[in-house]
């Protein structure tokens, strides 16, 4: 599935999809989405090469494990925890394209004047989630202060900082997709 591009009046494939007629956004707020998404890319692109990067140490791990006799004793440490930090920074990204699993047949079964509420309804519960796992990633901080990694000895902090980050992210990508939502997806439909 593809994200939704702005369109000239600031709003994505999926507004117009759910608004026959979409009331322009203002300025200031067509902005910030295009920070956002621009922000969004820019990550994306990060992550993709820090996927590959990943992708090339476990190799090394294995080659050095099966082939040499001599396993890496950090790379393992390293692949989980760069991974962590992958799947925190990709939800916000995974939220603004609408990349995350959902339920859509309840979403496809009520009447059409009530999509727009059910949708408004998700997101709020979704912002408050992301909002609790913000203030829990926060409070994490507190008490793994001090302590370290077993073979890289790099602070623990540094690792759980991943949740509070990802989650203010997808916080703000929430936000974005209340008032421009993504393209709805085709998936799954036969025709």
């Amino acid at each position: 599935m593809k994200a939704s591009p702005l369109s000239a009046d600031g709003h994505g494939a999926g507004a117009a999809a759910m608004n026959a007629v979409p009331a322009p956004l203002p300025p200031a707020l067509r902005r910030i989405i295009r920070v956002v998404d621009g922000f969004n890319a820019a990550l994306l692109a990060v992550l993709s090469l820090g996927l590959g990067v990943l992708a090339c140490m476990a190799f090394a791990q294995v080659i050095a494990r099966y082939v040499v006799g001599e396993p890496l004793i950090w790379s393992e440490e390293l692949i989980r925890y760069a991974l962590i930090w992958t799947v925190f920074l990709g939800a916000g990204i995974g939220v603004r394209r609408g990349l995350l699993a959902s339920v859509e047949l309840i979403a496809q079964t009520v009447p059409r004047p009530l999509r727009r509420a059910l949708s408004l309804a998700c997101a709020l519960v979704s912002a408050l989630f992301w909002a609790v796992l913000l203030g829990y990633g926060v409070s994490i901080l507190d008490a793994v202060e001090g302590i370290t990694s077993g073979n890289m000895e790099i602070p623990m902090s540094t690792v759980y900082l991943a949740v509070p980050i990802g989650a203010a992210l997808a916080l703000i990508n929430t936000l974005v997709v209340v008032v421009d939502p993504p393209a709805p997806s085709l998936e799954g439909i036969i025709d």
